[in-house]
């Protein structure tokens, strides 16, 4: 009985378990993981709101890059100045290439799976009105930029889906 016990709580770990191979696992747990060129998606299927997490990596930064970790890469931007622009930068990038506006509410050093990070929250109108909040951090792991990035409607995010998001972000463990 304690070698089934055992069994079901190793299969049920690895059930809920998302991993990248050679760079992060996830408990994706209540999670749609779902694999794309640009990164992984997270949809949250136990979420009461429309609810999307995107983990991507970019390129190899190569020998001449001006930061290889996330400790140098967050020291690159060490004024509130530059971490604004550095935002600014990525939302702009992002999006498409009119009738939208952003606002970005915060800019700040966090953490994200054991490696420093810098997290920017900003609220972006689309049109017809519509508000979304993205909320990223962003680091360097393995001489790439990562990028975590959780999108919902602003002001639409209930409790079970904010402490779902939680779980998902706490659970990242880089390798």
């Amino acid at each position: 009985m304690k070698y089934f016990f055992l069994m079901l709580l190793f299969v049920s770990s690895i059930c809920f378990g998302y991993t990248k191979n050679g760079f992060y696992t996830v408990n994706s747990e209540g999670w749609v993981a779902k694999s794309t060129p640009v990164g992984d998606v997270f949809i949250c299927s136990e979420c009461p709101d429309l609810v999307q997490v995107q983990i991507s990596y970019g390129d190899d930064a190569g020998s001449d890059a001006p930061f290889h970790n996330d400790r140098q890469f967050v020291k690159a931007f060490n004024t509130k100045e530059k971490k604004n622009q550095f935002a600014e930068m990525l939302l702009k990038g992002g999006m498409p290439s009119e009738n939208y506006s952003i606002d970005v509410i915060t800019v700040e050093d966090d953490n994200i799976g054991g490696l420093e990070a810098i997290r920017y929250s900003a609220i972006v109108k689309m049109s017809g009105d519509m508000l979304t909040r993205e909320t990223t951090l962003v680091t360097m792991h393995k001489n790439r930029i990562v990028k975590f990035t959780a999108n919902f409607y602003e002001g639409k995010l209930s409790d079970k889906s904010a402490v779902m998001l939680e779980n998902l972000s706490q659970s990242l463990k880089f390798l």
